[in-house]
């Protein structure tokens, strides 16, 4: 048979037969780990739960992230969670520690001037609490963490320094120590309320279309002052209101040292 023939004859016979692959040997133990489903790091951590975390507060309540939708993103046990994290309040103080470091990140050295430091310190804090709505609205609810965080050993307390930080801006300017503290928590208080309004999308300017509507519609006698501001409410954003409340807030601080006077005390009687 010619040579052709035979190489024809062969094909044929071989024709539709997949080759066969020699079998590799059989491994004994678990399967390999797969890549999470998230993409993060190859090994799970307390770092790369609390980083996937951090960013889902971009977009969500900090109080609305459980512990089951971490161990869902990661394609692991809930288990494995508590495991690296430790349990939830590890979960909160930690990315309310991260929320005060970039707060701290990015504050320039105090100059002496204290109201001067301070309206820096807070537009700041400000930016960086739009960037983070879930963890606004937590802080602004919530009274764990709110401020001093639980830290692992050798990692720094971020809600700490934010604390020294804004206390030692106010101490610039002369105040006693009562005044110091009293300044801080007013300006703290002014920060959450106005940093929640954003993050919730409470500003009037938000909603302008409805408001006008529905005060316009209103009656100008039985309602002359709502009828009167209509506009100009419904226009409000945080860019005219949060700098005029810091404004209010911090004349109001200042007039304690021109006037020579401490927080007053309201006094409390009690029931016979």
């Amino acid at each position: 048979m010619p040579a052709a023939r035979r190489n024809t004859t062969a094909a044929a016979a071989t024709r539709g037969k997949a080759p066969v692959a020699p079998s590799a040997p059989r491994r004994r133990g678990r399967p390999p780990k797969t890549d999470s489903p998230i993409g993060a790091e190859p090994m799970l951590s307390r770092v790369a739960i609390l980083q996937h975390a951090i960013k889902l507060t971009k977009s969500m309540p900090l109080d609305q992230i459980s512990m089951v939708q971490l161990a869902k993103d990661f394609g692991v046990a809930p288990g494995l969670i508590h495991y690296y994290l430790g349990g939830r309040d590890q979960l909160v103080s930690g990315v309310l520690n991260d929320y005060y470091r970039q707060r701290v990140g990015v504050l320039p050295s105090l100059t002496g001037d204290w109201r001067a430091d301070v309206e820096g310190i807070a537009r700041l804090s400000f930016e960086v609490a739009v960037e983070n709505p879930g963890v606004s609205i937590y802080v602004a609810s919530h009274n764990r963490y709110r401020l001093f965080q639980d830290v692992e050993p050798g990692e720094t307390d971020y809600g700490l320094e934010f604390f020294n930080r804004m206390t030692s801006a106010i101490m610039q300017g002369g105040f006693t120590a009562e005044q110091v503290a009293l300044g801080y928590h007013l300006i703290a208080q002014y920060l959450v309320s106005a940093s929640m309004a954003e993050a919730s999308r409470q500003l009037p300017a938000y909603h302008q279309a409805f408001i006008e509507k529905k005060l316009e519609s209103a009656s100008g006698l039985q309602y002359p002052g709502a009828r009167f501001v209509s506009k100009a409410f419904s226009r409000l954003s945080s860019d005219i209101a949060f700098e005029e409340g810091l404004r209010i807030t911090l004349d109001g601080i200042e007039a304690w040292k021109q006037q020579n006077r401490q927080p007053a005390r309201k006094s409390r009687s009690r029931a016979a």
